[in-house]
């Protein structure tokens, strides 16, 4: 097996991706944990994802996996067992669009914000919507088990839009076909072809067409106008603050919002990250609270998000953590907040 290296990919990724490994081994009735130690890879992050990998130690931990074990489809069940829809606060894009077509197209728009290893793209062609995923920087050697996952995650993705009911025409993967491949068949319930020239999902071109029942228009070009700003802030450089602060707007709401985290992403300690904050007067969590608030106001102020959503968007573990954070920093909830600026309360 060709492995990569730093070299190769120097890019991190969210460690979200590793969930579905514990289940995968358990159903194959195998041991990760030598494999996740040569990897430099914590245990409890199957469990409990915190943090960034390496893009490089996630394609060779599930291909080594894959070769040591000879189950050629453990990309294949690991996303069989991940929950949908794991982007984060992007998950409302997807949710508020009026259609599928609009839901991937906001998807693929904003696809920086929680992506910077893969691309999709939408083609139409004979009647039929070609829905594919490629990386966005090639890669030597193989990689078989991510693009399969990340196949899987597209399927999930499609059947929670859609409903439960809704079925592909097709399935294709660009590489050959494992031994399991009837596994394939049963939980895609339809054909899958291999040795195709790309890697994706093929449905009727008016399948783009079905409505999204929390659709939410308003809304939707409120969340859009957001995510529009935060990508300008990605291209911002800055000083460390600035820096932080622009991870920290792209991250509320996810796992990576956190201090190592984000001294990971800038490949610093967090010791010496939260030097230079001192230096500028001010920690973590409290920029972390500042632009929860700053973002809590944005919304409570301008749009009829539910109260429930915003704490999810936000980060906090339930509404009442998300009501006490406010009030402390406000003196009131965001109900009495909203009631007394002369707005409607959800």
């Amino acid at each position: 097996m060709t492995k990569f290296s730093e070299k190769d990919s120097p890019r991190l990724v969210n460690s979200a991706i590793l969930l579905g490994c514990r289940e995968a081994a358990q159903e194959l009735g195998v041991d990760l944990g030598p494999i996740l130690r040569e990897y430099r890879i914590a245990p409890g992050l199957l469990k409990a994802p915190e943090g960034f990998l390496s893009h490089y130690q996630v394609i060779n931990f599930l291909e080594t996996v894959a070769e040591r074990f000879d189950y050629q489809h453990f990309g294949f069940l690991v996303g069989k067992y991940q929950p949908p829809l794991q982007f984060g606060p992007t998950t409302q894009l997807l949710r508020l669009s009026p259609d599928l077509q609009s839901a991937l197209e906001n998807a693929m728009k904003y696809a920086k914000l929680y992506s910077e290893i893969a691309e999709h793209k939408i083609m139409i062609e004979d009647g039929y919507a070609i829905f594919t995923r490629r990386d966005r920087k090639p890669f030597r050697g193989s990689a078989v088990q991510m693009h399969t996952l990340g196949i899987v995650q597209l399927f999930k993705i499609l059947k929670t839009l859609c409903g439960q009911q809704w079925l592909p025409t097709s399935v294709s993967f660009a590489h050959a076909a494992p031994r399991q491949k009837q596994q394939y068949l049963r939980f895609f319930e339809g054909p899958v072809g291999f040795h195709r020239e790309f890697d994706g999902i093929v449905f009727p071109e008016s399948d783009l067409a079905t409505p999204i029942e929390t659709a939410d228009a308003e809304l939707l070009d409120f969340v859009c106008a957001h995510f529009d700003t935060l990508l300008t802030g990605q291209e911002q450089e800055g000083d460390m603050l600035s820096r932080v602060r622009n991870y920290i707007r792209r991250k509320i709401g996810s796992n990576l919002c956190n201090l190592e985290s984000c001294a990971q992403f800038f490949d610093m300690h967090p010791r010496a990250l939260q030097r230079a904050l001192s230096g500028q007067d001010v920690t973590f969590k409290q920029l972390l609270l500042e632009l929860r608030m700053e973002v809590a106001e944005h919304y409570l102020q301008s749009s009829t998000l539910a109260l429930s959503d915003l704490t999810e968007m936000l980060g906090y573990r339930n509404l009442s953590a998300f009501s006490r954070a406010f009030r402390n920093s406000h003196g009131e909830s965001p109900e009495q907040w909203k009631r007394n600026r002369g707005l409607r309360c959800n």
